[in-house]
């Protein structure tokens, strides 16, 4: 209990975390943890896991520069359109001691929402949290807790670097189904004609709201990722 009390009070300090009622950080407003941006050539599992290490919760000592790939504190969303590199949080490394209300995964084109999901982020990491067992909200509305899944997971398919994929069936290349998925490379034998893409990562979204199948080559493609998080519960 004393070592969370700490790393909270350290992340104050660090960061400049608020709970009034003016912060950008109070309790039900979300707070943007990650964000990517298709074809930079930078691998989103990889980004997602890698831990900033020059952050020093003890000293209390942060450098956070977006040059550098690390999301500073209070960055919004409509200040990173242009922005190319792949953005993480160091609050993601500190998960744990956050007490993470909810979660939303978010998905752009131009600058509006194409697609979207509302986690319960209670008692979870910064892996777990992705699983339809969590799942409050979505855009897609044939996605809920009891739809059959084959994979819904942040990492478990990183043989066919399919990440952050939501898939319902297998079945052959021509029988996929599924809602989401990041896809960092094609770099694998037996590649599936929707695994190759001209550039990586790309982001695959199920269109019109339902599951789509793979190989038929309608899903959309995004241009942003974007994480965020509610704090306090």
């Amino acid at each position: 209990m004393n070592f969370v009390f700490h790393v909270t009070v350290s992340l104050i300090v660090m960061f400049g975390i608020g709970f009034s009622a003016g912060s950008n950080y109070c309790k039900d407003n979300w707070v943007l943890i990650f964000h990517a941006r298709s074809g930079n050539g930078k691998d989103v599992l990889q980004a997602w896991k890698t831990r900033h290490n020059n952050c020093d919760i003890v000293s209390g000592i942060c450098p956070c520069s977006i040059t550098d790939g690390c999301l500073p504190p209070n960055a919004r969303i409509e200040c990173l359109q242009s922005a190319t590199e792949t953005l993480r949080s160091p609050f993601i490394d500190y998960w744990d001691c956050l007490k993470i209300k909810k979660v939303k995964f978010e998905l752009k084109v131009r600058g509006k929402t194409v697609a979207f999901i509302e986690f319960d982020g209670r008692n979870s990491n910064y892996l777990n949290w992705f699983h339809n067992s969590r799942i409050l909200k979505s855009s897609w509305t044939d996605m809920h807790k009891s739809q059959t899944y084959n994979f819904f997971s942040i990492d478990k398919e990183s043989r066919y670097y399919r990440h952050f994929f939501i898939n319902k069936n297998y079945g052959g290349c021509p029988r996929d189904l599924g809602w989401l998925a990041v896809k960092d490379s094609a770099n694998f034998r037996g590649a599936c004609g929707w695994d190759k893409h001209n550039s990586y990562p790309q982001f695959l979204y199920g269109r019109n709201g339902k599951v789509t199948r793979w190989n038929d080559m309608r899903f959309g493609k995004a241009e942003d990722l974007n994480i965020y998080v509610q704090m306090g519960y």
